[in-house]
């Protein structure tokens, strides 16, 4: 024998192992990448909303997207948490998404007008935190909707919140699962989310979008268009400085702008005008309001 080279041996077989297509143990590279820039858009708009509604600093983070067993992910979750479940289309699995219990009491404290500390004894909620809890939930999902288009799931919706991981039974103990993982920051105090969706429910999206019937080429290149997101914004009527205005620019300095304070903003597709609208409020979020939707030359 000699020193280095590696031998075989006959006592040593490799017995093998079946692999379920339906159940992949590794998410595609594609669709991984995928999953992270959606929640990475998703992360940035929630932490603007909990922000609103936590009055106080928030940061979301995603920390990664993984495939495991439900049985596995369950296993990696602390005894209590708030599990709360989640129903969609054409899935019998739940969707879960799952955070600490004793940040959860905090947080919805902060909403009903408390301080939030961490030192809230772990229980269960309240009719009135559940409420609100559920509200928080509500508005992430839509979000979530609004980051991932069509690959989300369709008509999810908050189903019932469990307090021990291993009773809430949301899938069989071997369904694939893609599990998000985010971290939240409010103020100074960090929580652990993990947002888990059975596979299925992507795997069905995605076999749906395979299946587009042989139309004419310029119907399916219109229902490629109509999913494709596209940066919108409100533009006041440019103004003409002087470059030594603009060079001398320092804070707090006033620029007299050209636009009446009563004529709508133009509202752009991708730089192109397309309407005018005027600005106003969707809850605790600016919004605007389409009052002339005739393409501007």
């Amino acid at each position: 024998m000699v020193s280095g080279v590696p031998t075989r041996t006959s006592d040593r077989t490799a017995e093998p192992e079946p692999y379920d297509f339906a159940r992949p143990t590794r998410l595609p590279r594609e669709q991984s990448a995928e999953l992270l820039r959606s929640m990475d858009s998703f992360a940035k708009s929630w932490a603007t909303e909990l922000s609103a509604k936590l009055r106080a600093e928030c940061h979301v983070t995603v920390t990664g997207v993984s495939l495991l067993p439900y049985e596995e992910y369950v296993e990696s979750l602390p005894e209590s948490a708030a599990m709360v479940l989640l129903t969609m289309d054409a899935v019998l699995a739940r969707g879960i998404m799952q955070f600490p219990l004793q940040d959860s009491l905090g947080w919805a404290e902060r909403m009903l007008g408390g301080a939030g500390g961490r030192d809230v004894p772990e229980r269960p909620f309240s009719p009135i935190e559940q409420a609100v809890v559920t509200k928080v939930v509500t508005g992430a999902l839509a979000t979530m909707a609004y980051s991932l288009g069509a690959s989300f799931p369709h008509n999810m919706k908050v189903d019932r919140i469990e307090y021990t991981p291993q009773a809430a039974k949301a899938a069989g103990p071997q369904d694939a699962t893609i599990i998000t993982s985010l971290e939240l920051t409010v103020d100074d105090a960090t929580s652990r989310i993990t947002f888990a969706l059975p596979a299925d429910a992507l795997a069905r999206d995605a076999e749906e979008s395979a299946h587009v019937g042989d139309g004419e080429p310029l119907d399916l290149m219109l229902s490629h268009l109509s999913g494709v997101p596209v940066r919108v914004s409100l533009q006041f009527q440019p103004t003409r400085v002087r470059p030594e205005v603009v060079l001398a620019l320092a804070e707090g300095d006033l620029i007299r702008m050209t636009h009446s304070k009563n004529r709508p903003l133009n509202f752009a597709v991708e730089g192109q005008i397309m309407a005018k609208a005027a600005v106003g409020a969707s809850g605790s979020q600016l919004a605007c309001v389409i009052v002339d939707t005739q393409e501007t030359p």
